[in-house]
């Protein structure tokens, strides 16, 4: 996360954005195998298809958020091509977060479950966000960013005064020229420069 990332958002969208954020994907074969561990899903080994707790509970429709995302995550477990659910980026990340959250709150999953998925992950990406240290970041890039226009805007005024140094001043530095050139020649860059 850097302040071009969080320029145009709040502090708390940034940290609702980037706060679900894994390191990597979570594989899908190791996916499988945890949910098999914790006995919430598994594949049953003569059909191939889903059971477990959580299939039971998918299928009440006792909590339709609930039940669509659980159908969207073994959706993509039964994807043949599926590698991985690619938590590192929205809005998989986000949707693995209120999908885990939700399943803790119903009691359907626990706390250690949880860290177990985002284990898979290589943890959170940024798992101390909070609006201070997106405003760290936001004051840290705003400063940067003052800094670079005013070097820009420093360089700019000495291109313009070695422009108008070469038009006015370089002429008579190769000619003896009387003071008043000199003071023309000043004039006229002075003149040059404020317009």
């Amino acid at each position: 996360m850097n302040y071009n990332d969080i320029k145009n958002m709040t502090n708390e969208e940034a940290v609702a954005y980037f706060g679900t954020l894994t390191n990597s994907y979570v594989p899908c074969s190791d996916l499988e195998n945890l949910l098999g561990w914790a006995g919430l899903a598994k594949r049953n080994a003569v059909t191939g298809s889903w059971e477990g707790s959580l299939i039971d509970f998918m299928n009440s429709n006792a909590v339709p958020e609930l039940s669509d995302g659980l159908s969207e995550l073994f959706s993509h477990l039964n994807k043949p091509r599926s590698v991985g659910v690619d938590t590192f980026q929205q809005p998989w990340g986000g949707n693995m977060s209120d999908l885990l959250g939700g399943l803790e709150a119903v009691g359907q999953a626990d706390s250690s479950f949880t860290a177990s998925v985002y284990e898979l992950a290589g943890g959170l990406a940024y798992p101390d966000i909070d609006a201070g240290s997106v405003q760290s970041v936001r004051e840290e890039g705003e400063a940067r960013a003052a800094e670079n226009a005013a070097v820009q805007d420093f360089s700019l005024k000495m291109n313009r005064y070695n422009e108008l140094f070469n038009i006015h001043i370089s002429p008579l530095a190769d000619d003896i020229s009387s003071d008043d050139d000199w003071v023309a020649a000043l004039n006229a860059m002075a003149s040059d420069w404020s317009n």
